[in-house]
Protein backbone atom coordinates (compact mmCIF):
# COMPACT_ATOMS: atom_id res chain seq x y z
CA UNK A 1 0.00 0.00 0.00
CA UNK A 2 1.34 3.28 -0.84
CA UNK A 3 1.99 5.80 1.72
CA UNK A 4 0.09 9.08 2.26
CA UNK A 5 2.13 12.35 1.74
CA UNK A 6 0.72 14.46 4.20
CA UNK A 7 1.11 18.23 3.91
CA UNK A 8 1.21 19.97 6.88
CA UNK A 9 -0.12 23.57 5.93
CA UNK A 10 -2.65 21.91 4.29
CA UNK A 11 -3.97 19.98 7.49
CA UNK A 12 -3.09 23.18 9.66
CA UNK A 13 -5.43 25.63 7.44
CA UNK A 14 -8.15 22.64 7.56
CA UNK A 15 -7.84 22.45 11.28
CA UNK A 16 -7.52 25.94 12.69
CA UNK A 17 -9.78 29.03 12.82
CA UNK A 18 -8.28 31.97 10.75
CA UNK A 19 -7.10 33.89 14.23
CA UNK A 20 -5.48 31.10 14.95
CA UNK A 21 -3.93 30.65 12.44
CA UNK A 22 -2.78 34.45 12.55
CA UNK A 23 -1.93 33.73 16.05
CA UNK A 24 0.37 30.85 15.07
CA UNK A 25 2.51 32.89 12.64
CA UNK A 26 2.76 35.84 15.06
CA UNK A 27 4.32 33.16 17.53
CA UNK A 28 6.33 31.59 15.12
CA UNK A 29 7.82 35.37 13.72
CA UNK A 30 8.37 36.61 17.01
CA UNK A 31 10.78 33.53 17.94
CA UNK A 32 12.92 33.51 14.47
CA UNK A 33 13.69 35.61 11.92
CA UNK A 34 11.35 34.60 8.93
CA UNK A 35 13.93 35.86 6.91
CA UNK A 36 16.26 33.01 6.87
CA UNK A 37 13.43 31.31 4.99
CA UNK A 38 13.70 33.72 1.95
CA UNK A 39 14.93 30.83 -0.45
CA UNK A 40 12.74 28.43 0.90
CA UNK A 41 9.83 30.26 0.60
CA UNK A 42 11.00 31.71 -3.41
CA UNK A 43 11.49 28.11 -4.23
CA UNK A 44 7.78 26.87 -2.46
CA UNK A 45 6.41 29.84 -4.41
CA UNK A 46 7.96 33.22 -5.00
CA UNK A 47 4.85 35.41 -5.12
CA UNK A 48 4.32 34.42 -1.39
CA UNK A 49 7.44 35.11 -0.81
CA UNK A 50 7.29 38.72 -2.07
CA UNK A 51 4.21 39.23 -0.08
CA UNK A 52 6.23 38.13 3.05
CA UNK A 53 8.99 40.30 2.34
CA UNK A 54 7.02 43.41 2.04
CA UNK A 55 4.91 42.61 5.25
CA UNK A 56 8.37 42.34 6.96
CA UNK A 57 10.02 45.10 5.44
CA UNK A 58 6.72 47.21 6.74
CA UNK A 59 7.39 46.12 10.05
CA UNK A 60 10.97 46.49 10.87
CA UNK A 61 10.40 50.24 9.54
CA UNK A 62 8.71 51.45 12.36
CA UNK A 63 8.72 55.00 11.03
CA UNK A 64 7.00 54.43 8.19
CA UNK A 65 3.39 55.04 7.56
CA UNK A 66 1.07 51.81 7.24
CA UNK A 67 0.49 50.92 3.31
CA UNK A 68 -3.08 53.19 1.65
CA UNK A 69 -3.59 49.83 0.06
CA UNK A 70 -4.01 46.34 1.23
CA UNK A 71 -0.59 44.42 1.02
CA UNK A 72 -1.82 40.71 -1.13
CA UNK A 73 0.06 38.05 -3.08
CA UNK A 74 -0.89 38.33 -6.47
CA UNK A 75 -2.91 34.52 -5.98
CA UNK A 76 -4.94 36.60 -2.62
CA UNK A 77 -5.83 39.26 -5.03
CA UNK A 78 -6.59 36.97 -8.21
CA UNK A 79 -8.82 35.08 -5.69
CA UNK A 80 -11.05 37.71 -4.53
CA UNK A 81 -11.13 39.17 -7.85
CA UNK A 82 -12.70 36.06 -9.12
CA UNK A 83 -15.08 36.15 -6.38
CA UNK A 84 -16.06 39.59 -7.43
CA UNK A 85 -16.17 38.67 -10.82
CA UNK A 86 -18.53 35.31 -9.98
CA UNK A 87 -21.04 37.82 -8.30
CA UNK A 88 -20.94 39.85 -11.65
CA UNK A 89 -21.54 36.49 -13.73
CA UNK A 90 -24.55 35.95 -11.00
CA UNK A 91 -26.46 38.89 -11.59
CA UNK A 92 -25.45 38.93 -15.29
CA UNK A 93 -27.17 35.79 -15.68
CA UNK A 94 -30.24 36.57 -14.15
CA UNK A 95 -30.97 39.15 -16.96
CA UNK A 96 -33.31 38.06 -19.77
CA UNK A 97 -35.15 35.63 -17.51
CA UNK A 98 -38.93 37.40 -17.73
CA UNK A 99 -39.17 35.63 -14.22
CA UNK A 100 -35.91 37.14 -12.66
CA UNK A 101 -35.18 39.77 -10.14
CA UNK A 102 -34.71 42.11 -12.91
CA UNK A 103 -38.37 41.84 -14.23
CA UNK A 104 -41.23 44.71 -12.48
CA UNK A 105 -44.47 44.70 -12.76
CA UNK A 106 -46.31 47.76 -11.24
CA UNK A 107 -49.74 45.96 -10.94
CA UNK A 108 -51.08 42.77 -12.40
CA UNK A 109 -52.81 44.20 -14.91
CA UNK A 110 -49.85 46.25 -16.32
CA UNK A 111 -47.26 44.63 -18.64
CA UNK A 112 -43.94 43.29 -16.94
CA UNK A 113 -40.91 45.35 -17.91
CA UNK A 114 -37.02 45.20 -17.53
CA UNK A 115 -35.94 47.75 -14.59
CA UNK A 116 -32.55 48.48 -15.95
CA UNK A 117 -31.41 50.66 -12.89
CA UNK A 118 -31.95 48.11 -10.50
CA UNK A 119 -29.43 46.00 -12.34
CA UNK A 120 -27.19 48.76 -12.51
CA UNK A 121 -27.16 49.78 -8.99
CA UNK A 122 -26.50 45.80 -8.22
CA UNK A 123 -23.22 45.97 -10.72
CA UNK A 124 -22.26 49.22 -8.99
CA UNK A 125 -21.92 48.05 -5.77
CA UNK A 126 -19.83 44.95 -6.98
CA UNK A 127 -17.68 47.37 -9.10
CA UNK A 128 -16.70 49.74 -6.28
CA UNK A 129 -14.30 47.09 -5.00
CA UNK A 130 -13.76 45.76 -8.65
CA UNK A 131 -12.03 49.22 -9.22
CA UNK A 132 -9.34 48.90 -6.42
CA UNK A 133 -8.35 46.07 -7.99
CA UNK A 134 -7.84 46.46 -11.77
CA UNK A 135 -4.54 47.59 -11.78
CA UNK A 136 -3.48 44.62 -9.73
CA UNK A 137 -5.13 41.91 -11.95
CA UNK A 138 -4.95 43.16 -15.20
CA UNK A 139 -1.95 41.17 -16.54
CA UNK A 140 -2.99 37.93 -14.14
CA UNK A 141 -6.46 38.32 -16.10
CA UNK A 142 -4.78 38.16 -19.40
CA UNK A 143 -8.33 39.23 -21.28
CA UNK A 144 -8.08 42.51 -23.10
CA UNK A 145 -11.65 42.19 -23.85
CA UNK A 146 -13.26 41.15 -20.13
CA UNK A 147 -15.45 44.19 -19.93
CA UNK A 148 -16.40 44.83 -23.49
CA UNK A 149 -17.49 40.96 -23.47
CA UNK A 150 -19.19 41.63 -20.49
CA UNK A 151 -21.12 44.43 -22.05
CA UNK A 152 -21.86 42.46 -24.82
CA UNK A 153 -23.33 39.87 -23.25
CA UNK A 154 -25.54 42.38 -20.89
CA UNK A 155 -26.29 43.77 -24.17
CA UNK A 156 -27.52 40.37 -25.72
CA UNK A 157 -29.14 39.46 -22.20
CA UNK A 158 -31.58 42.10 -22.16
CA UNK A 159 -32.46 41.95 -26.17
CA UNK A 160 -33.24 37.85 -25.15
CA UNK A 161 -36.41 39.42 -23.06
CA UNK A 162 -39.53 38.22 -25.08
CA UNK A 163 -40.80 40.74 -27.61
CA UNK A 164 -44.14 41.70 -26.16
CA UNK A 165 -42.40 43.01 -22.97
CA UNK A 166 -40.92 45.75 -25.37
CA UNK A 167 -37.38 45.57 -23.60
CA UNK A 168 -35.68 47.00 -26.90
CA UNK A 169 -37.77 50.17 -26.67
CA UNK A 170 -37.10 50.87 -23.00
CA UNK A 171 -34.08 52.51 -21.62
CA UNK A 172 -31.68 49.43 -21.19
CA UNK A 173 -29.50 50.16 -18.64
CA UNK A 174 -27.21 52.49 -17.88
CA UNK A 175 -24.22 51.66 -16.09
CA UNK A 176 -23.22 53.76 -12.75
CA UNK A 177 -20.28 55.32 -11.99
CA UNK A 178 -18.12 52.60 -10.54
CA UNK A 179 -18.78 50.36 -12.96
CA UNK A 180 -18.47 52.65 -15.83
CA UNK A 181 -15.08 53.55 -14.47
CA UNK A 182 -14.31 49.78 -14.13
CA UNK A 183 -15.11 49.56 -17.81
CA UNK A 184 -13.07 52.59 -19.09
CA UNK A 185 -10.09 51.96 -16.84
CA UNK A 186 -9.77 47.88 -18.76
CA UNK A 187 -9.88 49.85 -21.73
CA UNK A 188 -7.62 51.92 -21.09
CA UNK A 189 -4.89 49.47 -19.52
CA UNK A 190 -5.51 47.27 -22.75
CA UNK A 191 -4.46 50.15 -25.31
CA UNK A 192 -1.51 52.12 -23.93
CA UNK A 193 0.83 49.48 -25.79
CA UNK A 194 -0.46 50.40 -28.90
CA UNK A 195 1.55 52.93 -30.58
CA UNK A 196 -1.43 56.01 -30.53
CA UNK A 197 -2.98 54.58 -27.41
CA UNK A 198 -5.35 57.80 -27.23
CA UNK A 199 -6.95 56.97 -30.72
CA UNK A 200 -6.86 52.84 -29.34
CA UNK A 201 -8.88 53.75 -26.63
CA UNK A 202 -11.24 56.43 -27.90
CA UNK A 203 -11.95 53.66 -30.78
CA UNK A 204 -12.70 50.76 -28.23
CA UNK A 205 -15.25 53.20 -26.50
CA UNK A 206 -16.64 54.09 -29.64
CA UNK A 207 -17.25 50.08 -30.80
CA UNK A 208 -19.19 49.97 -27.61
CA UNK A 209 -21.46 52.54 -28.11
CA UNK A 210 -21.78 51.55 -31.26
CA UNK A 211 -22.63 48.03 -31.02
CA UNK A 212 -24.23 47.63 -27.47
CA UNK A 213 -27.68 49.76 -27.97
CA UNK A 214 -29.31 48.29 -24.43
CA UNK A 215 -25.87 49.18 -22.53
CA UNK A 216 -24.62 52.82 -22.14
CA UNK A 217 -22.01 54.39 -20.11
CA UNK A 218 -22.61 56.58 -17.18
CA UNK A 219 -21.96 60.33 -18.85
CA UNK A 220 -20.53 62.55 -16.39
CA UNK A 221 -17.69 59.38 -15.44
CA UNK A 222 -17.28 59.26 -19.06
CA UNK A 223 -16.28 62.49 -19.23
CA UNK A 224 -14.49 62.44 -15.88
CA UNK A 225 -12.08 59.87 -17.22
CA UNK A 226 -11.65 61.31 -20.24
CA UNK A 227 -10.61 64.63 -18.79
CA UNK A 228 -7.63 62.89 -16.22
CA UNK A 229 -6.29 61.23 -19.31
CA UNK A 230 -2.52 61.91 -19.53
CA UNK A 231 -1.81 65.35 -21.42
CA UNK A 232 -0.28 64.22 -24.05
CA UNK A 233 -2.87 61.69 -24.45
CA UNK A 234 -6.06 63.82 -24.34
CA UNK A 235 -4.11 65.86 -27.10
CA UNK A 236 -4.25 63.03 -29.13
CA UNK A 237 -7.73 61.98 -28.87
CA UNK A 238 -8.20 65.86 -29.36
CA UNK A 239 -6.72 65.66 -32.82
CA UNK A 240 -9.08 62.25 -33.37
CA UNK A 241 -12.10 64.55 -32.96
CA UNK A 242 -11.65 66.56 -35.91
CA UNK A 243 -10.93 63.83 -38.27
CA UNK A 244 -13.48 61.16 -36.95
CA UNK A 245 -17.09 59.78 -38.20
CA UNK A 246 -18.89 61.22 -35.19
CA UNK A 247 -19.40 65.08 -36.09
CA UNK A 248 -23.21 65.07 -35.34
CA UNK A 249 -22.20 63.97 -31.88
CA UNK A 250 -19.24 66.90 -31.21
CA UNK A 251 -22.22 69.13 -32.07
CA UNK A 252 -25.02 67.65 -29.66
CA UNK A 253 -24.65 69.80 -26.03
CA UNK A 254 -26.73 66.71 -24.47
CA UNK A 255 -23.72 64.09 -25.89
CA UNK A 256 -20.72 63.12 -23.37
CA UNK A 257 -18.53 63.47 -26.63
CA UNK A 258 -19.27 67.29 -27.26
CA UNK A 259 -18.50 67.87 -23.57
CA UNK A 260 -15.64 65.68 -23.73
CA UNK A 261 -14.13 67.62 -26.65
CA UNK A 262 -15.44 71.12 -25.28
CA UNK A 263 -13.06 70.56 -22.05
CA UNK A 264 -10.15 69.40 -24.99
CA UNK A 265 -10.61 72.89 -26.63
CA UNK A 266 -10.78 74.73 -23.79
CA UNK A 267 -6.94 73.40 -22.72
CA UNK A 268 -5.73 73.25 -25.40
CA UNK A 269 -7.55 75.92 -28.20
CA UNK A 270 -8.44 78.80 -26.61
CA UNK A 271 -10.42 80.09 -29.69
CA UNK A 272 -11.78 77.24 -30.66
CA UNK A 273 -13.42 77.02 -27.46
CA UNK A 274 -15.05 80.36 -27.07
CA UNK A 275 -16.45 80.10 -30.77
CA UNK A 276 -18.00 77.21 -29.64
CA UNK A 277 -19.30 78.48 -26.77
CA UNK A 278 -20.53 81.09 -29.25
CA UNK A 279 -22.14 78.73 -31.30
CA UNK A 280 -24.06 77.36 -28.82
CA UNK A 281 -24.67 79.14 -26.02
CA UNK A 282 -28.79 79.79 -27.14
CA UNK A 283 -28.81 75.92 -26.36
CA UNK A 284 -26.92 75.94 -22.78
CA UNK A 285 -26.76 78.93 -20.99
CA UNK A 286 -23.19 78.09 -19.00
CA UNK A 287 -21.57 78.56 -22.21
CA UNK A 288 -21.83 82.12 -21.71
CA UNK A 289 -19.61 82.77 -18.63
CA UNK A 290 -16.24 82.19 -20.61
CA UNK A 291 -17.94 84.55 -23.73
CA UNK A 292 -18.46 87.02 -20.88
CA UNK A 293 -15.10 86.77 -18.79
CA UNK A 294 -12.97 87.33 -22.00
CA UNK A 295 -15.35 90.10 -23.22
CA UNK A 296 -14.27 91.53 -19.44
CA UNK A 297 -10.88 90.44 -19.99
CA UNK A 298 -10.78 93.03 -22.94
CA UNK A 299 -12.21 96.27 -21.07
CA UNK A 300 -15.85 95.85 -23.54
CA UNK A 301 -18.35 96.46 -21.44
CA UNK A 302 -21.41 96.72 -24.25
CA UNK A 303 -19.99 93.35 -25.10
CA UNK A 304 -20.31 92.00 -21.71
CA UNK A 305 -23.75 93.45 -21.07
CA UNK A 306 -25.23 91.65 -24.64
CA UNK A 307 -23.54 88.55 -23.92
CA UNK A 308 -24.92 88.75 -20.29
CA UNK A 309 -28.84 89.21 -22.03
CA UNK A 310 -28.23 86.29 -24.10
CA UNK A 311 -26.97 83.97 -21.65
CA UNK A 312 -30.34 84.99 -19.32
CA UNK A 313 -32.03 84.30 -22.18
CA UNK A 314 -30.70 81.22 -22.88
CA UNK A 315 -31.63 79.97 -19.48
CA UNK A 316 -34.87 81.45 -19.13
CA UNK A 317 -35.75 79.07 -22.20
CA UNK A 318 -37.56 82.15 -23.83
CA UNK A 319 -39.08 81.16 -27.06
CA UNK A 320 -40.07 85.08 -27.57
CA UNK A 321 -36.55 85.99 -27.78
CA UNK A 322 -37.86 88.96 -25.69
CA UNK A 323 -34.88 90.43 -23.56
CA UNK A 324 -35.00 89.88 -19.77
CA UNK A 325 -33.33 92.66 -17.67
CA UNK A 326 -32.55 92.42 -14.10
CA UNK A 327 -34.96 95.00 -12.84
CA UNK A 328 -37.70 93.63 -14.85
CA UNK A 329 -38.63 90.90 -12.49
CA UNK A 330 -37.75 88.68 -10.12
CA UNK A 331 -35.70 85.85 -12.15
CA UNK A 332 -37.23 82.89 -9.29
CA UNK A 333 -40.74 83.47 -10.92
CA UNK A 334 -39.57 83.70 -14.85
CA UNK A 335 -37.90 80.34 -14.34
CA UNK A 336 -39.94 77.65 -16.84
CA UNK A 337 -37.50 74.78 -15.57
CA UNK A 338 -35.67 74.31 -12.24
CA UNK A 339 -31.78 73.70 -12.99
CA UNK A 340 -30.54 71.98 -9.67
CA UNK A 341 -27.07 72.91 -8.30
CA UNK A 342 -27.18 76.28 -9.98
CA UNK A 343 -27.54 78.57 -7.44
CA UNK A 344 -23.57 79.80 -7.52
CA UNK A 345 -22.96 79.62 -11.46
CA UNK A 346 -26.42 81.93 -11.87
CA UNK A 347 -25.68 84.32 -9.10
CA UNK A 348 -21.99 84.73 -10.15
CA UNK A 349 -23.31 86.17 -13.54
CA UNK A 350 -25.62 88.89 -11.30
CA UNK A 351 -22.88 89.41 -9.60
CA UNK A 352 -20.88 90.12 -12.94
CA UNK A 353 -23.91 91.73 -14.47
CA UNK A 354 -23.64 94.40 -11.47
CA UNK A 355 -20.30 95.12 -11.89
CA UNK A 356 -20.94 95.73 -15.59
CA UNK A 357 -23.65 97.83 -15.15
CA UNK A 358 -21.17 99.70 -12.15
CA UNK A 359 -18.96 100.14 -15.28
CA UNK A 360 -21.86 101.33 -17.83
CA UNK A 361 -23.37 103.65 -15.01
CA UNK A 362 -26.43 102.08 -15.05
CA UNK A 363 -27.14 102.32 -10.57
CA UNK A 364 -30.93 100.88 -11.28
CA UNK A 365 -29.58 97.72 -13.20
CA UNK A 366 -26.75 97.24 -10.98
CA UNK A 367 -28.63 97.55 -7.81
CA UNK A 368 -31.24 94.95 -9.25
CA UNK A 369 -28.46 92.68 -10.22
CA UNK A 370 -26.84 92.87 -6.88
CA UNK A 371 -30.14 92.31 -4.74
CA UNK A 372 -31.08 89.56 -7.32
CA UNK A 373 -28.06 87.85 -6.44
CA UNK A 374 -28.52 87.20 -3.50
CA UNK A 375 -31.95 85.98 -3.52
CA UNK A 376 -30.91 83.49 -6.05
CA UNK A 377 -28.41 82.04 -4.06
CA UNK A 378 -30.20 81.42 -1.12
CA UNK A 379 -34.04 83.12 -1.31
CA UNK A 380 -34.64 81.70 1.99
CA UNK A 381 -32.11 83.48 4.22
CA UNK A 382 -34.22 86.31 4.68
CA UNK A 383 -31.44 87.88 6.93
CA UNK A 384 -29.32 87.99 3.80
CA UNK A 385 -32.19 89.44 1.66
CA UNK A 386 -33.23 91.76 4.27
CA UNK A 387 -30.04 92.95 4.88
CA UNK A 388 -29.14 93.83 0.91
CA UNK A 389 -32.48 95.44 0.70
CA UNK A 390 -31.86 97.72 3.60
CA UNK A 391 -28.63 98.42 2.75
CA UNK A 392 -29.75 99.26 -0.91
CA UNK A 393 -32.70 101.38 -0.22
CA UNK A 394 -32.12 104.63 -1.27
CA UNK A 395 -34.22 107.53 -3.93
CA UNK A 396 -32.19 106.60 -6.69
CA UNK A 397 -33.00 102.96 -6.68
CA UNK A 398 -35.93 102.44 -5.14
CA UNK A 399 -37.62 102.31 -7.89
CA UNK A 400 -36.41 99.03 -9.42
CA UNK A 401 -36.04 97.34 -6.43
CA UNK A 402 -39.10 98.06 -4.50
CA UNK A 403 -41.16 95.42 -7.08
CA UNK A 404 -38.01 92.63 -6.93
CA UNK A 405 -38.43 92.91 -2.85
CA UNK A 406 -42.17 92.79 -3.18
CA UNK A 407 -42.11 89.84 -5.61
CA UNK A 408 -39.89 87.93 -3.51
CA UNK A 409 -41.92 88.26 -0.24
CA UNK A 410 -44.68 86.99 -2.63
CA UNK A 411 -42.28 84.01 -3.61
CA UNK A 412 -41.82 83.13 0.29
CA UNK A 413 -45.40 83.31 1.12
CA UNK A 414 -46.06 80.99 -1.61
CA UNK A 415 -43.06 78.32 -0.24
CA UNK A 416 -44.79 78.67 3.06
CA UNK A 417 -48.24 76.81 1.99
CA UNK A 418 -46.93 75.05 -1.36
CA UNK A 419 -47.67 71.52 0.99
CA UNK A 420 -51.57 72.52 -0.14
CA UNK A 421 -52.61 72.31 -4.27
CA UNK A 422 -53.64 74.34 -6.01
CA UNK A 423 -53.50 77.29 -3.48
CA UNK A 424 -53.63 80.80 -4.95
CA UNK A 425 -50.72 83.41 -5.31
CA UNK A 426 -51.37 86.14 -2.87
CA UNK A 427 -49.52 89.31 -2.58
CA UNK A 428 -50.88 90.32 1.19
CA UNK A 429 -50.24 87.59 3.68
CA UNK A 430 -48.87 87.93 7.19
CA UNK A 431 -45.66 86.93 5.98
CA UNK A 432 -45.68 89.72 3.69
CA UNK A 433 -46.56 91.67 6.98
CA UNK A 434 -43.92 89.77 8.96
CA UNK A 435 -40.97 90.34 6.08
CA UNK A 436 -42.02 94.10 5.93
CA UNK A 437 -41.84 94.60 9.93
CA UNK A 438 -38.59 92.48 9.82
CA UNK A 439 -37.10 96.04 7.94
CA UNK A 440 -37.75 97.89 11.37
CA UNK A 441 -38.41 95.24 14.21
CA UNK A 442 -38.88 98.18 16.94
CA UNK A 443 -41.18 100.64 14.67
CA UNK A 444 -42.94 97.92 13.29
CA UNK A 445 -43.82 95.59 15.92
CA UNK A 446 -46.67 96.78 16.83
CA UNK A 447 -48.07 97.51 13.49
CA UNK A 448 -47.88 93.92 12.70
CA UNK A 449 -49.52 92.58 15.79
CA UNK A 450 -52.29 94.78 14.51
CA UNK A 451 -52.13 93.67 11.13
CA UNK A 452 -52.41 89.40 12.15
CA UNK A 453 -55.18 89.63 14.60
CA UNK A 454 -57.34 92.03 12.15
CA UNK A 455 -56.82 89.24 10.03
CA UNK A 456 -57.58 86.43 12.38
CA UNK A 457 -60.85 88.26 13.22
CA UNK A 458 -61.78 88.57 9.40
CA UNK A 459 -61.19 84.57 9.02
CA UNK A 460 -63.63 84.21 11.62
CA UNK A 461 -66.12 86.31 10.91
CA UNK A 462 -65.86 85.55 6.70
CA UNK A 463 -66.52 82.15 5.91
CA UNK A 464 -65.47 82.48 2.41
CA UNK A 465 -62.57 84.19 2.83
CA UNK A 466 -61.76 81.30 5.40
CA UNK A 467 -62.57 79.02 2.92
CA UNK A 468 -59.79 80.64 0.67
CA UNK A 469 -57.14 81.78 3.37
CA UNK A 470 -56.79 78.79 5.72
CA UNK A 471 -53.61 77.15 4.23
CA UNK A 472 -52.02 80.64 5.53
CA UNK A 473 -53.66 79.53 8.86
CA UNK A 474 -52.54 76.20 9.42
CA UNK A 475 -48.93 77.74 8.64
CA UNK A 476 -49.05 80.52 11.10
CA UNK A 477 -50.60 78.31 13.58
CA UNK A 478 -47.27 75.80 13.43
CA UNK A 479 -45.12 78.31 13.44
CA UNK A 480 -46.53 80.36 16.40
CA UNK A 481 -44.17 80.25 19.56
CA UNK A 482 -46.36 77.39 21.77
CA UNK A 483 -47.40 75.69 19.19
CA UNK A 484 -46.09 72.29 20.65
CA UNK A 485 -48.86 72.75 23.29
CA UNK A 486 -51.59 71.83 20.43
CA UNK A 487 -50.02 68.56 19.63
CA UNK A 488 -50.53 67.44 23.48
CA UNK A 489 -54.34 68.31 23.42
CA UNK A 490 -55.57 68.13 19.95
CA UNK A 491 -52.63 65.34 18.00
CA UNK A 492 -54.69 64.51 15.39
CA UNK A 493 -55.72 68.36 14.41
CA UNK A 494 -51.65 68.84 14.80
CA UNK A 495 -50.91 65.81 12.67
CA UNK A 496 -53.47 66.12 9.87
CA UNK A 497 -54.91 70.05 9.10
CA UNK A 498 -51.36 71.49 10.48
CA UNK A 499 -48.35 71.07 7.79
CA UNK A 500 -45.49 68.47 8.31
CA UNK A 501 -42.11 69.43 8.12
CA UNK A 502 -38.98 69.56 10.67
CA UNK A 503 -38.90 73.36 11.14
CA UNK A 504 -35.32 72.69 9.98
CA UNK A 505 -35.12 74.74 6.76
CA UNK A 506 -34.13 77.89 6.17
CA UNK A 507 -38.00 79.41 5.66
CA UNK A 508 -39.06 77.70 8.42
CA UNK A 509 -36.29 79.34 10.99
CA UNK A 510 -36.71 82.66 9.40
CA UNK A 511 -40.91 82.70 9.83
CA UNK A 512 -40.96 81.09 13.17
CA UNK A 513 -37.56 83.46 14.39
CA UNK A 514 -39.43 86.55 12.95
CA UNK A 515 -42.71 85.74 15.12
CA UNK A 516 -40.88 85.48 17.95
CA UNK A 517 -39.39 88.75 17.46
CA UNK A 518 -42.64 90.32 16.81
CA UNK A 519 -43.79 88.23 20.48
CA UNK A 520 -46.99 86.90 18.33
CA UNK A 521 -47.18 84.17 20.37
CA UNK A 522 -49.82 85.48 22.60
CA UNK A 523 -52.19 85.20 19.37
CA UNK A 524 -51.89 81.31 19.18
CA UNK A 525 -55.46 81.08 21.19
CA UNK A 526 -57.09 83.49 18.85
CA UNK A 527 -55.82 81.58 15.82
CA UNK A 528 -57.05 78.03 17.56
CA UNK A 529 -60.50 80.07 18.20
CA UNK A 530 -60.86 80.82 14.34
CA UNK A 531 -60.58 76.72 13.89
CA UNK A 532 -62.72 76.05 16.53
CA UNK A 533 -65.52 77.96 14.66
CA UNK A 534 -64.39 77.27 10.71
CA UNK A 535 -62.62 74.09 10.28
CA UNK A 536 -66.35 72.36 9.92
CA UNK A 537 -66.73 74.12 6.53
CA UNK A 538 -63.72 72.77 4.91
CA UNK A 539 -63.97 69.34 6.28
CA UNK A 540 -63.63 67.08 3.12
CA UNK A 541 -67.10 65.92 1.39
CA UNK A 542 -67.34 61.96 1.62
CA UNK A 543 -69.26 62.47 -1.91
CA UNK A 544 -65.59 63.11 -3.42
CA UNK A 545 -63.94 59.77 -1.70
CA UNK A 546 -61.38 57.32 -3.95
CA UNK A 547 -62.54 53.75 -4.44
CA UNK A 548 -65.03 54.18 -0.84
CA UNK A 549 -61.74 54.79 0.76
CA UNK A 550 -62.91 57.55 3.82
CA UNK A 551 -59.35 57.07 5.63
CA UNK A 552 -58.84 61.09 5.28
CA UNK A 553 -62.71 62.14 6.27
CA UNK A 554 -62.28 59.98 9.65
CA UNK A 555 -59.28 61.74 10.68
CA UNK A 556 -60.07 65.31 9.47
CA UNK A 557 -63.81 64.53 11.25
CA UNK A 558 -61.66 62.86 14.63
CA UNK A 559 -59.69 66.81 14.19
CA UNK A 560 -62.49 68.82 14.50
CA UNK A 561 -64.30 66.48 17.34
CA UNK A 562 -61.25 67.18 19.41
CA UNK A 563 -61.28 71.39 19.22
CA UNK A 564 -65.24 71.33 18.63
CA UNK A 565 -67.69 68.43 19.77
CA UNK A 566 -70.62 70.99 18.78
CA UNK A 567 -69.62 71.32 15.14
CA UNK A 568 -68.96 67.76 14.84
CA UNK A 569 -72.33 67.26 15.87
CA UNK A 570 -73.23 69.32 13.03
CA UNK A 571 -71.43 67.89 10.30
CA UNK A 572 -72.34 64.81 11.68
CA UNK A 573 -76.13 65.38 11.53
CA UNK A 574 -75.69 67.02 7.71
CA UNK A 575 -73.56 63.37 6.63
CA UNK A 576 -76.47 61.30 8.14
CA UNK A 577 -78.75 62.94 5.92
CA UNK A 578 -76.40 63.01 2.91
CA UNK A 579 -74.25 60.07 3.20
CA UNK A 580 -76.12 57.17 4.96
CA UNK A 581 -76.05 54.94 3.32
CA UNK A 582 -72.26 54.83 2.36
CA UNK A 583 -71.62 52.39 4.97
CA UNK A 584 -67.56 51.92 4.50
CA UNK A 585 -67.95 55.85 5.86
CA UNK A 586 -69.29 55.00 9.67
CA UNK A 587 -66.66 52.01 9.62
CA UNK A 588 -63.52 54.22 9.36
CA UNK A 589 -65.13 57.19 11.44
CA UNK A 590 -65.85 54.54 13.90
CA UNK A 591 -62.41 52.70 14.02
CA UNK A 592 -61.26 55.99 14.65
CA UNK A 593 -63.35 55.67 17.99
CA UNK A 594 -65.45 58.79 17.02
CA UNK A 595 -69.59 58.43 17.82
CA UNK A 596 -71.66 57.90 14.87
Amino acid sequence: MKKVKHHTGKLLVESLTTDQIASLLDVVYTTGDLNRYADRLKKADPDMAETVSKILRMDHDKSRKPPAVRIASDQRTIEHWNALWSQWDTLVLDVGDEEGKYVFQEAHWEPPYFDGSALADDLDRIAVDMLGLIEDVYDLVENPDLFSNALDEINSNISSYPEWMGAEYGEGCTLEKNATLCVLKWLWLSSQKDACPGKAFLDKVYEIQDRCNMVDLDENACVDFFAKLPGEVCREIYECFKHDDHRDDLDNVYSRWHRINLFYEERFDSGAYLETCRKHLARNWRYGRPLIDDALDQGDYQKAESLLEKTFSSYLARQDKAIWHPEKSLLLDERHYYHEGNEEDVSGLLESWANVSRKLGNIKRRAASELQSVIFRAPEDWAAVIGKYKKQRNSQVKKAIDPLFAQWQTEMAGRSVSYVMDVPVLSDTWIHWLIEAELDIRGKKAWFMEKLNAWLAHLRKDRNVFAKQWPWLARLTKDLPGSSKINRKHPTFFKIVLPEDSGVSLLDKARCSGLRKMDAGRSLSTALDVWKNRLRHIIPDPANAYKSDYTRHAQWMKALYELSQDAYDTVLARWHKKHKRRRNLWRDMQSHRLPV
